[in-house]
């Protein structure tokens, strides 16, 4: 889809961090948007900061509050939206929370929000459009993470559920296109959100090393990412050289990774017990 000029985009966590910038660079190619998010206020400042980029009077913008894990309220409410805002040519997953902790300090209802939010919240949101986008076709755009691609100290929980969404976004992606319907991946590095502020409070040191490996990313340069993705054909797209040879070194010598490298970096910056 190389314009966006008049297409209606649909962005799941929106309201901040990666999704935020994506909506911002989506709305300054002319698209009317829609930004789906938690916090009314959050939603709020957002609007007002997509809105500077707006490039025609006839652009809608539209925030809607909605917790994307929970299902019934989405088969609810979204179908509403979409009556209202019209049916997306593009919908970008990008709604999610993050954890960094060793597994025995990852509670069971951690988890589960983790999962509910990170993996099911891009099933549940994709389900209830799906009526209506495979009717015309359309662009699916999920974002994942480069800690879905290799596993890493700290990240069960997080990487569980971004693990999950690469097999899903593969899965679906055959299934999808008989209604003209593409999918996209992204996997980031880490970026610069308000998301790993919460995160740096409980990440074990060795996480932290590890991170190091693929680099760190703006929230703009991350937004490109998905620009990229959302216009481009490339099934998986990866934000960043640093990412990009990461994610290279992790098919084609995963030991190297796991065993060498991983196990290096870990003990060299284990927390004491």
């Amino acid at each position: 889809m190389k314009t966006l000029s008049e297409k209606t985009v649909y962005i799941t966590g929106g309201s901040s961090g990666i999704g935020l910038e994506t909506a911002r660079q989506v709305f300054a190619q002319g698209a009317h948007l829609v930004i789906i998010g938690r916090d009314k206020d959050k939603l709020h400042r957002a609007v007002k900061t997509i809105d500077a980029a707006r490039i025609t009077s006839i652009q809608t913008l539209n925030s809607v509050s909605l917790d994307v894990g929970d299902n019934r309220k989405v088969e609810t409410d979204l179908p509403k939206i979409m009556e209202d805002s019209g049916v997306p040519n593009v919908l970008v997953l990008n709604a999610g929370i993050g954890f960094g902790g060793y597994f025995e300090d990852t509670p069971y209802d951690l988890f589960d929000r983790m999962i509910k939010i990170n993996l099911y919240g891009v099933r549940n949101v994709i389900a209830a459009a799906l009526p209506k986008m495979k009717v015309k076709g359309g662009k699916i755009v999920i974002v994942s993470s480069i800690a879905g691609l290799s596993g890493m100290i700290g990240y069960s929980a997080y990487g569980a559920s971004k693990f999950a969404l690469v097999g899903f976004a593969q899965s679906i992606k055959p299934d999808l296109k008989r209604y003209g319907i593409e999918v996209a991946l992204v996997c980031p590095p880490e970026v610069e959100t308000p998301l790993i502020v919460e995160e740096a409070k409980t990440i074990p040191p060795e996480a932290k090393a590890f991170k190091k490996i693929a680099g760190l990313l703006t929230a703009e340069q991350a937004g490109k990412g998905v620009l990229k993705a959302i216009q481009g054909n490339s099934f998986l797209v990866i934000p960043g050289l640093k990412a990009k040879f990461s994610a290279l070194l992790i098919k084609y010598f995963p030991g190297f990774i796991q065993r060498g490298v991983g196990n290096l970096i870990i003990s060299l910056n284990r927390k004491d017990s």
